[in-house]
């Protein structure tokens, strides 16, 4: 079953965000299968109250493909310095009803 990553992320520098960050983390998202479905500096709060910031929507071939790219090691130092240099919120979600 589909499962999606979901993340709010708040970044001052987006420039080197994404040098340091995007560049180096999605290479081992495609490597565990991961296609990025939507991006977005802007989204529209339609209900209710989100955390802010970029939205990023990621696509993996299941939850555990998801869990396996945010707990695989060479992802570890990138995710370390994410979270030094910006703000986030994120889950894993399956698709479905």
């Amino acid at each position: 079953m589909k499962a999606y990553m979901l993340a709010f992320v708040r970044v001052n520098d987006l420039e080197t965000f994404n040098r340091e960050y995007i560049e180096k983390a999605v290479p081992i998202v495609e490597r565990h299968g991961g296609i990025t479905v939507a991006v977005d500096e802007n989204p529209s709060t339609i209900e209710g109250t989100v955390p802010g910031g970029r939205v990023v929507i990621v696509e993996f071939d299941s939850k555990q493909a998801a869990e396996n790219f945010y707990n695989d090691p060479d992802y570890q130092p990138i995710k370390a310095w994410r979270q030094q240099v910006s703000e986030s919120d994120s889950i894993i979600f399956e698709k479905g009803f």
